[in-house]
């Protein structure tokens, strides 16, 4: 099997270094590192001993200057919180490698098609070792696509170039979240490839409805896991330390997946200064409520149901003790859970898309007058073994864990992938 080849781990453990003048550990959860992704090598080719953006990559340099530097501080924040494993239909053709542009950064200028993005060298029809970064893990499935032979990287990427070589649901990683650790699994590409193709990999969690989305430049000529087109393509820079300096404000703080007792928050990267950790702040008292090490996202659990809550988050430098200022607060309100199982409900089919003996569908739960803590709809004609949101068994539909919760008046989607002839669209009975 191939693995990675030495410059593409020099170029890595580059990163990692100078990742820390701005105090971000190289290891996150949304990008696929090899084959280095667009959004990854390009940040890894912008990095300055003084945490400032200076890509030399032509395509990379001509990111940033479209859509600004969030989405190089926040690399991994690549994603669509709503994602929900839909593809073809869902996400437009000329937005794949963005996810469709529904993410908290701009990653739309990743989408361009052009030649000169950061490149991993590849053998045609080889095995090598995938890898994904496990800053925050997460359940869930990763397809890898290729494109199509005789596909022109010229033209913008649509579903149809794409073919699905692999799929892995829950891959073993190196190590716990943080440092360097991921995920990893073996992939064997098709063996009639040659040229310039894209490599795109969708991350689609099964605890939640967000997926992440990665494109991968390699070229089949016979290469072992080579990157060119960052830096001077040798790895040979020394890696910077992390200066004592104060740690500059995070950026705007996002909840999702909010629930009765738990929320999912999110928070741009401190840009500048050295940053250690991030601490989540209770806005009115200032009490921590949460602490990361670095990763800018984290779990809080324990709250009320029906409680309306403020935070705001704060970077650290743990070296020298300092803080940064807080941000400005971000509100979000748990779900009621008052034990409700029968709140009255409808559910809507719609087909999203099909082709010759399949068809991807949808089902639109959505809740009556009083708060749901669970549904079941029933689904008697639908054959599914690839469903998001929900699971089939006996013909009924009952929800994943993060779907059952519906407040009054509010929907929740479920997605598949269906064989046979697709059902007409229109209403389900919901209970």
């Amino acid at each position: 099997m191939r693995r990675l080849a030495a410059s593409l781990a020099a170029a890595v453990l580059t990163a990692v270094g100078l990742v820390a003048a701005v105090g971000q550990p190289a290891a996150a959860h949304g990008a696929e590192v090899f084959p280095g992704s667009r959004q990854y090598l390009c940040w890894v080719d912008a990095q300055t001993p003084n945490g400032s953006l200076d890509p030399s990559n032509p395509a990379c340099a001509d990111a940033l200057a479209q859509g600004g530097s969030g989405a190089y501080y926040n690399w991994f924040g690549n994603l669509d919180s709503n994602g929900a494993g839909r593809t073809e239909g869902y996400i437009p053709d000329g937005t794949i490698c963005s996810g469709g542009d529904r993410g908290p950064y701009d990653f739309s200028a990743f989408n361009a098609p052009r030649t000169d993005w950061p490149t991993t060298h590849l053998t045609a029809g080889a095995t090598y070792e995938f890898q994904h970064n496990n800053w925050a893990e997460h359940p869930g499935r990763f397809d890898v696509y290729v494109t199509r032979e005789g596909f022109d990287p010229t033209q913008p990427l649509g579903w149809a170039d794409l073919e699905l070589v692999d799929s892995v649901t829950d891959p073993p990683d190196t190590g716990g979240p943080g440092g360097d650790n991921y995920y990893y699994w073996d992939v064997t590409l098709p063996a009639d490839r040659t040229g310039r193709h894209i490599v795109f990999t969708h991350w689609v969690r099964s605890d939640s409805t967000e997926n992440f989305y990665s494109c991968s430049d390699v070229e089949f000529d016979g290469g072992d896991g080579e990157v060119t087109g960052i830096g001077d393509d040798t790895g040979s820079e020394e890696p910077a330390a992390c200066p004592d300096e104060a740690p500059g404000v995070p950026g705007e703080v996002m909840a999702s997946d909010v629930r009765a007792t738990q929320a999912h928050l999110m928070w741009g990267v401190s840009q500048s200064g050295c940053v250690t950790g991030y601490d989540v702040l209770d806005a009115a008292t200032g009490e921590v409520v949460a602490t990361t090490d670095g990763s800018p996202m984290v779990d809080v659990t324990g709250l009320d149901p029906g409680t309306t809550y403020e935070v705001s988050v704060r970077a650290r430098n743990d070296h020298t003790g300092e803080l940064s200022d807080a941000t400005a607060p971000a509100s979000f309100t748990t779900s009621a859970d008052d034990g409700t199982t029968d709140g009255a409900c409808t559910a809507v089919y719609t087909t999203t898309g099909s082709w010759d003996g399949g068809y991807q569908g949808e089902i639109v739960v959505t809740a009556g007058d009083a708060d749901l803590s669970t549904w079941q709809v029933d689904a008697t004609g639908i054959t599914s073994t690839n469903m998001w949101g929900g699971e089939l068994a006996d013909g009924v539909v009952v929800p994943s864990p993060w779907t059952a919760q519906v407040a009054a008046g509010q929907s929740v989607t479920v997605g598949f992938v269906g064989s046979g002839q697709a059902p007409a669209d229109g209403a389900l009975a919901c209970s």
